[in-house]
């Protein structure tokens, strides 16, 4: 299981990992023996707290339907105290969130990445990578894109400027469903000479472009190959400035390619099962 490999990682950010669901003890149980799974399933057979926390999904599955109970898909990050620092959700039951991409989310992750920057000029240097080097179809995972700004060097951030802020545009592609484009906090920077103060970017910091990869069903033919995989393309813009000099707009093209996964359709011994 995907999140069970990303235990550590919750780990050593203070945060302890528990699954909700409205499953029977039993079943619970055979699953994460089968699994071996080491972070606890909760039992909600009633769906008593998946109701209280306002999650029960009772529109797909509304009152008689087998699988009334079922609550929306999410997340809830918990401080020491009960409360609710971050959430993440998502609309169908079937595309759920990666560990690895709630970990590049939360953590503030920002340490380099191993292999050569695809982009390399005396101003930055950018390095791509993944929160999952494979996903299977309905995942959602992170692109990520790891900036180190040239001493001096400051790349625009969104906001009130003429300047070309920094963003991504990925081609589209019926297998993924792009969604938000992440930045960190920018820092305010001042040219005195023009009198003006703008938002900005220095150092090392990363941006994160989250993508769904597509239902299982979308993926039939991709998933046919021997070693199925979808590249993700897209187009870099950005502009940097020195303290002295201002460089011309740029653009850059960016890709990965994601190992597509296949679904795992293990199911418990039919005992157990609730159909």
């Amino acid at each position: 299981m995907e999140l069970e490999s990303q235990i550590e990682g919750f780990r050593k950010l203070g945060l302890n990992v528990a699954a909700l669901s409205y499953d029977p003890p039993a079943l619970l149980k055979d699953f994460a023996t089968r699994r071996h799974l080491t972070y606890p399933l909760l039992s909600d057979t009633d769906s008593r707290y998946i109701k209280t926390l306002g999650l029960l999904n009772d529109v797909d599955y509304p009152a008689g339907h087998f699988a009334h109970g079922v609550p929306f898909p999410g997340v809830f990050v918990v401080d020491e105290k009960g409360i609710v620092r971050q959430r993440f959700f998502e609309a169908v039951y079937e595309e759920r969130r990666t560990g690895a991409s709630i970990l590049a989310s939360i953590s503030g992750e920002t340490e380099t990445p191993s292999g050569p920057p695809i982009l390399n000029t005396p101003q930055l240097r950018l390095r791509l990578s993944s929160s999952n080097p494979s996903a299977a179809p309905g995942q959602r995972i992170s692109l990520l894109l790891d900036f180190e700004m040239a001493s001096r060097m400051h790349a625009y951030a969104p906001g009130p400027h003429t300047y070309r802020a920094l963003a991504l545009s990925l081609e589209p592609n019926p297998l993924i469903t792009t969604h938000q484009w992440i930045l960190p906090p920018s820092t305010p920077y001042t040219f005195a000479p023009l009198n003006e103060t703008v938002p900005v970017f220095t150092g090392k910091f990363r941006a994160i472009q989250e993508v769904t990869l597509g239902p299982a069903k979308a993926m039939q033919e991709a998933l046919k190959a021997e070693s199925p995989s979808i590249d993700i393309r897209g187009t870099l813009t950005y502009q940097v400035c020195s303290d002295t000099v201002c460089y011309a707009p740029a653009k850059a093209a960016v890709a990965w390619t994601i190992a597509l996964a296949r679904l795992d359709t293990e199911r418990t011994v039919e005992a157990l099962r609730k159909e």
